[in-house]
């Protein structure tokens, strides 16, 4: 018959060094077969040395124990709100625990776990993923698992795990990330139309991994203005891939002149505002040209709502659908809003 488990009392400070007086007087043969006649004077004699340390740190194990528990007001337990900014509950860097866990798994699992941990901000994570990419080259794909986890990373704000999926998306291709990949790829549209759009896609992320940038962002810049919508829509995509400062021109004039809604909203308007791998400091450098385009009278109401939508989600101001206001804001505030923003990527790039 089970009896049932007992938990052991909370120990008290004095339990806990009377235990402690108790092993030392034993000694660390690892025998716990000891008798009451061990724990003897003359045993206790031999020890004197561990016991005088033993009463050290008891005298100041309760200041200890008391730096330790949660102060008064402090918010704990139920206290603690949904809201608000984040509340650390362990340490953010990647354990020897799951880099075990990564190891024991097979390229799928590992690609999948690893952009888990980089999503969840787990310092190392990211470098696990360009360790390992290489090896993963053709031998993982397209999982529902790996899709929806790309789709996560791809809406967050850690431009390190966005270049992180682009590692990943390569490899699932199986493309390598070299000049001869990118020439071909260059060639598909012309060669191949159909698969058009699957060579544009690449070839902006080749680009951002350094891959000829200034070449393909050359020859997007042409299929931006492609009578294909489609192509148009991949190509400006993909220049807000690249993530360079002369990306910004060409994203706000698709954003203000292109033909297609999607295009100018999905493509051009995204990739400045939210999409893509322009840095907050690189997309202040879109507000003049976003301010000219929402003073535009022959703009239609929804681009323009849309202009006013990425004038705020890029400066963090709550000002109303009236281009004076963000002229005056910009004169103002502008050049130290950037500089704000540059020091805080530069305290990014810093942590490990």
């Amino acid at each position: 018959m089970l009896e049932p488990t007992i938990p052991p009392p909370m120990m008290t400070t004095s339990a806990v060094c009377i235990r402690l007086h108790f092993m030392a007087s034993v000694g660390n043969s690892g025998n716990f077969r000891a008798t009451y006649a061990d724990v003897s004077i003359r045993s206790m004699r031999r020890n004197a040395y561990s016991l005088a340390r033993l009463a050290l740190a008891c005298a100041f194990l309760p200041a200890a124990l008391a730096v330790g528990q949660s102060q008064p007001g402090e918010i704990v337990g139920e206290k603690l709100p949904v809201p608000g900014k984040p509340v650390h509950g362990t340490t953010s860097q990647l354990s020897e625990v799951e880099r075990e866990m990564v190891d024991g798994m097979g390229p799928q699992q590992q690609a999948e776990r690893l952009l888990q941990y980089a999503i969840s901000h787990h310092r190392g994570a990211t470098d696990e993923i360009k360790a390992r990419v290489k090896q993963w080259r053709g031998q993982i794909k397209q999982s529902d698992a790996l899709t929806t986890l790309m789709d996560v990373a791809l809406n967050g704000d850690d431009l390190r795990v966005r270049a992180a999926v682009f590692e990943i998306d390569l490899a699932v291709a199986n493309i390598e990330k070299t000049s001869e990949e990118a020439e071909a790829l260059l060639r598909v549209p012309e060669t191949d139309p159909k698969y058009a759009e699957y060579s544009i896609w690449y070839l902006g992320r080749l680009a951002n991994r350094g891959v000829e940038p200034e070449r393909i962002h050359s020859q997007l810049r042409v299929w931006a203005h492609s009578e294909n919508e489609q192509v148009r829509l991949r190509a400006v995509s993909a220049i807000a891939d690249i993530g360079t400062d002369d990306t910004v021109p060409d994203l706000v004039e698709a954003f203000h002149h292109d033909a297609s809604f999607h295009v100018r909203i999905d493509s051009a308007g995204c990739g400045l505002a939210h999409c893509g791998m322009l840095t907050r400091a690189q997309r202040m450098q879109a507000v003049p040209g976003l301010i000219e385009m929402v003073e535009d009278k022959k703009l239609d109401g929804e681009t323009m709502k849309y202009g006013y939508r990425a004038l705020r989600e890029i400066t963090d101001q709550k000002l109303g659908d009236d281009p004076g206001p963000w002229r005056e804001w910009y004169a103002a505030h502008g050049a130290e809003t950037t500089e704000r923003f540059r020091q805080f990527q530069k305290i990014m790039e810093a942590q490990p």
